[in-house]
């Protein structure tokens, strides 16, 4: 699903804009949405942070918030579907935790 995110954000001009395609591009392929325990959980929020004009940091606090949230999320769709329920209390999404960082990153870099 990455490869998807960051190709399709790569033919965009606008980075932001490509996130936002990307994302899309990603649910219509995976089929997950927020709330499914999935890196987009991390991912929606700091787009929807960008869309709205905030800067890196704020998105970069939304994808924290949301990667975050997915400690009590029920795995509906990716990888940790697969695994017991569980073996997943208390621990983030890895592809959330990812995009926290990723974000968190470039926030540092503006």
């Amino acid at each position: 699903m990455l490869s998807i995110l960051t190709t399709t954000a790569g033919q965009e001009e606008d980075w932001r804009v490509g996130l936002q395609k990307g994302a899309a591009r990603m649910q219509a392929y995976g089929g997950a949405k927020p709330g499914d325990r999935t890196m987009l959980d991390a991912l929606l929020p700091a787009i929807e942070a960008l869309e709205a004009g905030r800067s890196v940091k704020d998105a970069a606090v939304a994808a924290r918030k949301g990667a975050d949230a997915t400690r009590g999320m029920k795995a509906r769709a990716g990888r940790a579907a697969y695994i017991p329920s569980e073996q997943l209390a208390d621990i983030p999404d890895p592809g959330a935790e990812a995009i926290a960082v990723l974000f968190e990153s470039l926030a540092r870099s503006f």
